[in-house]
């Protein structure tokens, strides 16, 4: 499965909602991916996809950062697991 930039910000946005954050413009997970901090694949159609994996990564470590103010970045991620 694969995911385009802006479902994968829909994900994001669910999970910091989820735990009481505020959401992020779509833009930003383009501009992961544009940076590199988020890998992608072209499609059959030259389009960027991100795999399943690298988004669940993403997803984990982008809200376990948002959310390291108020505990350990190892408990954050057990909730996500």
């Amino acid at each position: 499965m694969q995911l385009t930039g802006y479902e994968l910000a829909q994900v994001v946005n669910t999970k910091l909602e989820d735990v009481g954050l505020e959401p992020i413009p779509s833009q930003m997970v383009y501009n992961y991916m544009r940076s590199g901090r988020i890998e992608f694949v072209l499609d059959e159609n030259g389009h960027k996809r991100i795999e399943l994996d690298e988004a669940k990564r993403f997803v984990r470590d982008f809200v376990a950062k948002k959310r390291s103010g108020s505990n350990s970045r190892a408990e954050l991620l057990k909730e996500f697991d």
